[in-house]
C-alpha cells in the first residue's frame, strides 16, 4: 500500500484535491482508499463529504480517472 497526495486533478466535473492510499501492484480502483476529497470552489477548496449519497456517486466517477493520474505519476518515478 502506497500513500498518495494529489494537489490538484482537473476534469470535466470538476478540480479536486485528493490524498488517500492505493494498492499499486493490484492497480483497481477499488484498490484506492481516498481519506479526503476537496473540490475547487468560488472561495477555494471545500471539503466533501464522502459519505453523501451525490458526493458517493461523484467519487465512483472520479476513481477511474484517479487510478490513471497514479498510474502514470507512479510509472513517471520508477522509469
Amino acid at each position: 500500500m502506497k500513500t498518495f497526495n494529489i494537489s490538484r486533478i482537473n476534469t470535466d466535473f470538476g478540480t479536486f484535491r485528493v490524498s488517500g492510499d492505493w494498492y499499486f501492484e493490484t492497480p483497481e480502483v477499488e484498490k484506492i482508499n481516498i481519506k479526503s476529497i476537496e473540490v475547487m470552489g468560488s472561495d477555494g477548496w471545500v471539503l466533501l463529504n464522502k459519505t453523501s449519497e451525490s458526493n458517493s456517486q461523484l467519487i465512483i466517477n472520479l476513481l477511474p480517472l484517479l487510478l490513471s493520474h497514479l498510474l502514470l505519476k507512479h510509472r513517471a518515478v520508477y522509469t
